[in-house]
């Protein structure tokens, strides 16, 4: 009996713990869900928690027009950068049925939120302690990418609920379509399913057949892994559970389904866009032309003439498709029309173009140290200077390989990119005098920049692929700079806001410009961008930097008297090296060969050739005049400044030189701030 009486007690008491437990479960629940809904109730208003912004929606309305230079509609109804504008009207029925189908399959008939499929995905988020599964709706997605971060928490989540029901009540499900299919996110900088179209497709979103919407549909669930340039059989199979989808939610039969599913894999060829760069650095152009936010700038609904080649564009985007497909590296391809400083393409695998700053590494040698040095009349491209291991007060450069030459001609340090000579020739003219010559280049230095790794390009921001673009172009300018542009002409609202009368400055003297170019032309035939030999009017100039023990970048800028080719790779994250010598004049090499320039580069009548003394410049180092009677075997041609020539004849007092080359006279000439007045 008393066993029986003790074991009544236990169960009695285990029975009222539970109670205990499932009371307090209980109340936990109506706390928690009484909470939730509070929180994502749109009518209780909370300080802090943003509210729905139609703008930020309407924006897809507000769209710029691209025109060439003739007129010519490029593209139309671009938002946002590079996004096209798409009416629902305008997609086919298939294609809004394959984004339902694998997105939310009860996108017609909630009003914003899924609770059937957020318990289910609250109870595998539980058992799997995470919150992997998110339950989203198209009407929620569509919040998160217009209002909120990607962050994963339930603040968030709270948040991205509450505005999906505000957007409900304000919008009908079409628009709440529309919106979300010309912002959703596809992979490779593709946003909005008018550009997904063209991206992948080369095809207007009407011209869309039922597996290639499956494809983009299934895209966007994961655009890395499902990116049909670099996985496509994951593409496919992603694509193809999309069909299975519509033929379980009865868009497709089964035979049609069965078909879409063995269709092969045809994408685009060539470059997935050629136009989106340059659209997207144009548009960021003209928001800063007209000093106005971008959205403001869309707000004013402009067209905008730029100055692209489109024909060059895509001719030059075809050549280079394995190249820009390489996801190893970031990768851009600039040219610019020297005697318009016109940006005529610009093609690259990433976004944000005209704003990464970079180490430019060598490609700024010519800008630092040797123009600089020539136009104080320190040097001829023919002078000698030591290149040995130099200790510079506390800095110690080092070449290639650490490899030093001794006794080289100042061309040959520039045509070699040895390190030391260019630090040389910083120290002779002193960092600010340096700093100036390489500023009116349109090369930008913070304060921090003021120790001598700045020859090598050691600078605290860095600079842009444009900035070098212009630098170089200005060589091929006889030294007058001028900022390229994308743009010709802006028009807002019906009336002309912008044409472009950019003016143009004098950074050095057009023989300074020349006997830089000079050298340079030998850098293409001989030197690091050799593989540039087959032409004979190209100048060029590679870098590369090295960032512990891979190179982060690697350069190739080559000039013809007519255009300036920039090429950068960028390799943040892959551990094989690259090279400016290599890769980035493979690239060039191919532009160049397209561009197809044979003009020359003429000699400016401030530069004379005259022969020098070969012997002495061997034996002594010492660059004098040939006296005319020195053999042939002994001479050497160079050209030089007339500002600046040799003083002696190899054997004999220099004769009245000056006169024979009809040059003013000497003393009227006078030094301000290295320019000759």
């Amino acid at each position: 009996m008393e066993i029986y009486h003790y074991s009544y007690t236990i169960c009695m008491r285990v029975k009222r713990l539970l109670i205990i437990i499932s009371t307090i479960i209980i109340s936990l629940f109506v706390i928690a869900g009484t909470t939730f809904l509070i929180l994502t109730n749109p009518n209780v208003k909370i300080a802090g928690w943003q509210e729905l912004d139609t703008q930020k929606l309407e924006r897809i309305h507000q769209t710029a027009t691209i025109t060439d230079k003739n007129g010519n509609i490029i593209a139309d109804g671009i938002y946002s950068k590079n996004r096209i504008y798409t009416p629902i009207e305008t997609i086919p029925e298939w294609t809004t049925d394959a984004f339902i189908s694998i997105e939310d399959k009860r996108f017609y008939s909630h009003k914003g939120i899924d609770y059937i499929r957020m318990l289910g995905a609250a109870k595998n988020n539980i058992l799997s302690a995470s919150l992997r599964e998110g339950a989203s709706t198209i009407t929620q997605q569509l919040i998160k990418n217009t209002h909120l971060s990607n962050e994963k928490t339930f603040g968030r989540k709270l948040r991205e609920i509450r505005i999906a029901k505000q957007l409900e009540k304000e919008y009908d499900k079409k628009q709440i379509l529309e919106a979300y299919l010309n912002i959703v996110y596809f992979g490779n900088n593709v946003y909005g399913i008018g550009q997904a179209a063209h991206s992948y497709f080369d095809k207007d979103v009407s011209q869309l057949d039922i597996a290639e919407s499956a494809l983009l549909a299934g895209i966007i669930n994961n655009p890395s892994r499902f990116n049909p340039l670099t996985h496509p059989d994951q593409a496919i199979k992603r694509r193809n559970t999309v069909l299975e989808s519509m033929l379980k939610n009865n868009k497709l039969t089964s035979d049609t389904a069965k078909l879409e599913k063995e269709k092969p894999l045809q994408l685009k060829q060539g470059y997935k866009d050629i136009a989106a760069c340059y659209i997207e650095n144009a548009i960021n152009e003209a928001g800063e032309l007209l000093d106005c936010l971008q959205d403001e700038l869309f707000e004013q609904k402009p067209t905008i003439t730029v100055n692209a080649n489109f024909a060059l564009i895509k001719q030059i985007s075809n050549s280079l498709s394995d190249i820009l497909q390489d996801n190893r590296y970031k990768i851009r391809v600039l040219v610019i029309e020297n005697n318009t400083s016109s940006v005529i393409c610009d093609v690259s695998n990433t976004n944000n173009n005209t704003d990464i700053l970079r180490q430019p590494g060598s490609t700024i040698k010519p800008f630092v140290s040797y123009a600089p040095a020539i136009e104080k009349k320190l040097i001829f491209p023919t002078s000698v200077i030591l290149d040995e291991k130099t200790d510079f007060g506390g800095y110690s450069p080092k070449n290639f390989n650490n490899k030093y030459y001794g006794n080289v001609t100042v061309s040959d340090s520039l045509k070699n990119s040895l390190n030391v000579p260019a630090v040389k020739l910083t120290d002779m003219c002193g960092i600010p005098y340096s700093k100036s010559v390489a500023t009116r280049f349109g090369l930008k230095f913070s304060d921090k920049d003021n120790g001598l790794a700045i020859a090598l390009g050691g600078l605290s921001d860095g600079v842009t692929l444009n900035n070098l673009a212009d630098a170089y172009s200005t060589l091929a300018n006889g030294g007058k700079y001028k900022k390229s542009s994308y743009i010709k002409s802006i028009s807002t609202n019906g009336k002309t806001a912008y044409v472009n009368k950019t003016a143009e400055t004098k950074a050095v003297g057009d023989d300074t410009a020349y006997l830089i170019t000079r050298m340079l032309l030998d850098c293409a035939q001989t030197g690091t961008a050799k593989k540039l030999s087959q032409f004979g009017n190209v100048a060029a100039k590679t870098g590369t930097v090295e960032h512990g023990d891979k190179n982060s970048d690697a350069y190739c800028v080559a000039y013809t008297p007519r255009h300036t080719v920039a090429v950068w790779y960028g390799n943040d994250e892959n551990e094989a090296n690259i090279y400016g010598g290599k890769e980035p004049t493979i690239a060039a090499k191919r532009v160049l060969e397209i561009l197809a320039d044979k003009s020359q580069f003429e000699i400016p009548d401030s530069v004379a050739k005259l022969d020098i003394d070969a012997r002495k410049l061997q034996d002594e180092g010492a660059v004098y005049l040939a006296a005319p009677d020195l053999p042939k075997r002994y001479r050497i041609s160079s050209y030089f400044s007339k500002n600046n020539l040799p003083k002696e004849y190899s054997y004999y007092e220099l004769p009245e030189i000056f006169d024979l080359l009809d040059l003013p006279e000497l003393e009227h000439f006078e030094i301000i701030d290295g320019f000759v007045e």
